[in-house]
């Protein structure tokens, strides 16, 4: 359970067709969030992908975080600039203006140190993948007759 005197931290990532996200305090996880992606964020540069995640990611723990100074953790060191860009586009503004009544800290995590975030934006990916390689597929014809 959590413990609201205590500092909450957010492991964020985004993959391929998958997004992942866990909730943590001291180490040990609270909860967890990961969707597949789906119509124009898939097509987003790394840096809008990282930042969608984020966002996603703190909307069904804004209750959580809301309230206290919390710890955001992504494998994307550009978002640590985020409160000191000036050039956005209409999409980043929205996102900020979101991120503004949180009272967060970004701090960067190396992709090989934030595994649990990978694994839950890969599960998307793994499932579309073993989707396409059920056995027997490669013997449907065209009609949906086996062959």
């Amino acid at each position: 359970m959590p413990h609201f005197a205590k500092t909450f931290e957010l492991e964020c990532d985004a993959l391929g067709i998958g997004i992942g996200a866990l909730l943590l305090q001291e180490g040990h996880p609270i909860a967890c969030f990961s969707e597949n992606k789906h119509g124009a964020s898939l097509n987003y540069p790394t840096y809008d992908k990282e930042m969608y995640v984020l966002m996603r990611a703190l909307q069904p723990y804004e209750h959580y975080l809301v309230v206290k100074e919390f710890v955001i953790h992504s494998d994307h060191k550009s978002l640590k600039y985020l409160k000191s860009q000036h050039k956005l586009n209409k999409r980043h503004v929205k996102w900020i203006k979101y991120l503004e009544q949180f009272p967060y800290v970004i701090k960067h995590k190396k992709g090989k140190t934030n595994i649990v975030a990978d694994v839950l934006s890969r599960r998307h990916t793994l499932f579309a993948k073993l989707g396409a390689q059920i056995l027997g597929f490669d013997h449907i014809d065209e009609w949906g007759l086996f062959v």
